[in-house]
Formats: structure tokens, sequence, C-alpha cells
């Protein structure tokens, strides 16, 4: 028995000398493979690839920008006042960004001809002074949104937001004064948008809160595993040219991972995002007796030139999108993404941009928001909250977008003429059901029936300030 132990004592350590033995062979080699890449692209590239994976390698640095040196130093495109854990397109963040008190800001003419100056007043957003508390009188509105919510290319008087205040005080019952407040901050995602709401907005007691946002959540990349964090294949692929070069070869990492970004899934993922918080958002606005009025957004691919555009409709250019890719014309294979990034991170440089460069390709963005905006639409219906179809309303001026997103002063116009008709219909509803709470309504912005324990009493809405 003894003999017969000490046999398979004798076995294991051999097979467990064997395994560490071949475990130490493919280590070697591998170890081998790796100097052998860096002694090769060092040739290639430069000696500073030996150095792949240390700080010593990398050769950009990144520095706040200076004024002077900056070139969009004066554009609202850089607005640094941070407020909590922001990120710009990141999903998942908690806080946002906006301007710095009075900051001198200017936006390029729609013709790209010159600067046209932009007011920041002193809370950090677009506009005139306005006060905490909320003046008497007053139906206070808050317009939530992004860059074409703010007025890209856009004066302060062409804005949707000036306009809107205009077209409904043109209207207004005796004694009362519509304050329309843009409360809306270019690169913004929904994310954003709920966190400046409840960090300031909720504090302005407005009446009404309209939201007009969605390209920047289609544009925005959610990682395959919807981990946020840094995977450890993110971080291998900067420890070893071994592993980046794997990774050029069938891109997995979250810098590269190009098919997933154009898949259904991804767009399902965002689409999905993009209607929770928007759900939040109303549930925010119900607790504190605010009336909601969510918008569709116009969106261009910029494929088509825009004196092509006048007549064709948004879901037109959306089948149009999907026809290119279909036919192969458009795809992940466009930019060569793993390509670039490996390239980059032999160079040491920001390994980022090709990425960037890949989300913000306005027709894959396009897929998404057209899947967003079909879900809001319904989610709106389902849920009896008003909408102003925005995208119906422009339908027939396409041409009056300025590029992907950004609106001309006309087509503003058009969409604060149909933001005001469906709040005019919400506040009319509430002013006349004289009870608890308004119930909002559905898609086409009618509103559906009420009842004691279900709408606000129209009062507060007309003299929530005067007192």
């Amino acid at each position: 028995m003894t003999t017969g132990k000490g046999t398979a004592e004798r076995t294991y350590r051999r097979i467990a000398r064997g395994l560490a033995t071949g475990v130490a062979l493919v280590a070697l080699n591998l170890l081998l493979v790796e100097i052998g890449l860096r002694a090769y692209f060092a040739t290639q590239v430069g000696p500073s690839v030996l150095l792949y994976g240390t700080p010593w390698q990398r050769n950009w640095i990144e520095t706040p920008p200076v004024p002077d040196k900056d070139p969009l130093a004066g554009s609202p495109q850089r607005h640094g006042n941070v407020v909590g854990d922001d990120r710009a397109y990141t999903p998942g963040v908690t806080g946002y960004s906006k301007y710095f008190p009075h900051e001198k800001k200017w936006t390029q003419r729609p013709d790209g001809t010159g600067a046209i100056p932009v007011t920041i007043n002193a809370p950090g957003f677009r506009g005139e002074e306005f006060t905490i508390e909320k003046p008497p009188g007053t139906i206070r509105i808050l317009t939530l949104g992004a860059s074409s919510t703010f007025g890209y290319h856009d004066r302060d008087d062409e804005t949707y937001p000036f306009f809107l205040e205009r077209d409904l005080q043109a209207t207004a019952p005796p004694g009362v004064t519509y304050e329309v407040i843009n409360f809306a901050i270019p690169h913004a995602t929904t994310d954003n948008v709920l966190a400046m709401l409840v960090n300031e907005g909720l504090r302005l007691s407005p009446d009404v809160v309209t939201f007009y946002e969605g390209a920047n959540d289609a544009t925005a990349i959610e990682p395959r595993d919807g981990v946020q964090a840094e995977t450890r294949l993110d971080r291998a692929v900067r420890r070893s040219v071994l592993i980046a070069m794997l990774d050029r070869i069938v891109p997995r990492s979250g810098a590269v991972d190009v098919e997933w970004w154009w898949s259904d899934e991804h767009a399902a993922r965002r689409s999905s995002t993009f209607v929770h918080n928007i759900a939040r958002l109303r549930d925010l606005c119900r607790e504190n007796g605010i009336v909601l009025v969510v918008a569709t957004q116009q969106f261009r691919s910029t494929l088509i030139p825009v004196e092509e555009l006048h007549g064709m409709t948004y879901d037109q250019e959306v089948d149009f999108v999907r026809t290119q890719v279909a036919e192969g014309r458009i795809g992940p294979h466009m930019l060569p993404v793993s390509e670039k990034t490996f390239e980059l991170r032999l160079e040491g440089d920001d390994e980022t941009a090709p990425r960037t460069v890949a989300m913000l390709y306005p027709p894959r963005a396009m897929l998404v928001h057209a899947r967003a905006m079909a879900e809001l639409r319904a989610w709106a219906a389902r849920e009896s909250v008003p909408l102003a179809d925005v995208i119906a309303a422009l339908d027939g001026d396409r041409d009056l977008m300025v590029n992907w997103v950004h609106l001309t002063g006309q087509a503003n116009a058009i969409v604060a003429r149909e933001l005001a008709r469906v709040i005019r219909e919400q506040l009319a509803r509430a002013h006349c059901s004289g009870t608890a709470k308004l119930r909002l309504g559905n898609t086409s912005a009618t509103v559906a029936r009420t009842s004691e324990s279900s709408v606000r009493s129209a009062a507060p809405v007309f003299n929530a300030s005067a007192t």
C-alpha cells in the first residue's frame, strides 16, 4: 500500500512538473514573440515601441485648454464648469457640465461666414438672466435638451426657446407672463439632462418642462458587456503589442468593436436606455406637479446634400441609409478603426480618436436615432404623455437644417410653434379641469380623460407665483 501510494505521489509530481514546464515554455514563447514584435515595430514606427505599455512610451498629455491657444475656447462646444461625474457621450454618468457665469462665447453662422455672439447668463446657461424664485403671475417653462435646443449657429433671438416664449406670450391671458428658460447644454445626453433638472431645474419651480433631444443618446456607444469600467482586455491591449495586434485582427476591445457599434442589439440597448431615462424624467415631473411635454427630434444623415432634402421626409432618409448599409456602401467597414487604433497604440498616441470619429458618424447615429424616436412615440402613447411631433412638423422643410441636427432660425420657429400648440392644449386642459392633478396626453398631443385622483389643479399653473 505504501509503495502504491508513493508511486501515485511521484506520478502526480511528474504531471505537475510537466504542466509547470509546459506553462513556462508557453509563457517564454509568448514573451519571445512579444519581444520580437516590439523589435520589429520599433524599426517601422520608432524605438518608443520598445517601451510599449509604459508611461515613457506615451507622447501625448492631457492639459486644460489655454484660451489664447485653443481655437475652441470661445466656442459653445467647450463648457468646462463640471458638476459631478461628467464625461462626454458616456452612458450612465450622474453629472453634467455647463458654462461659467457670463462666459464669452460665439457660434458659427449657418453659412460659415462669421461668428455670432452668444449670451451666457449668471447660472451658466444661454439667454437672459433669471431669478431662482419665480416672479408673480409667471408660467415658467424649462426647455431641456442639448445643442439643438441651445442653438448652435443661431443668434440669441433665433433659438426655439426664444420663439417659444414669444409665441406663448402672444396669446397669454391677461396678467400672465410666460418665461421660457433655455436649460440646454451642448453634448448632453438624457443622463446629463436628468442630473441638470434634479440639481438645478426643480428649484426653479417650473410649471412646464419640454424635452427635445435624442441625437446624443444615439451617438453614445455602450460597451458590448454593458460595463463602463475598463475591462481586462482594454488593459491588456495597452500593455502587450501581441495582444494589441490580435485585437487589430479580431477587434474585441472597447476601442475597436465596430461591428457592435453598428449592430441592432446596440441600437436596441441605446433606445431602451433613452426611453428609460425619459420615464424617469416623467416621474420627476409628476412628483413635482410639472407638466412634461416630450418632442421627437429631426435628424439628417448628411449623406444627402441639403439642397436635395426639401420634400424628403425623415423616414425616407432613414430608409435610404438602411439601403446604403444593406448594399455595403456604408457600415462598419467604412472606417479602418482597428488598423488606425493599432497604429496609434504603437505610436503612443490617443487610441480613442478613431472610436470618436466612428461614434460621431451621422448615418450610424441616425439608425439608432430612428429606433429611439419610434420607441419614444410608442412610450408617449402608452403612458399618455403629450408629445410634440417635431419630426412631422419639419418634414416638409428639412432643407432648413444646418447640419445633422442643428437648425436655422426658420426651422426653430417651426419647432416653437409645434411646442407652443401642445403646451397651450395641456395648460388649457389643466385650467378647465379644476382638479388636483393633470394627466398628460398622447402622441398626437390630445389629452386622456382625467379624474380627480389623476389631474392637477389649473390654479397653481396660472397663479403659482401670485403670492
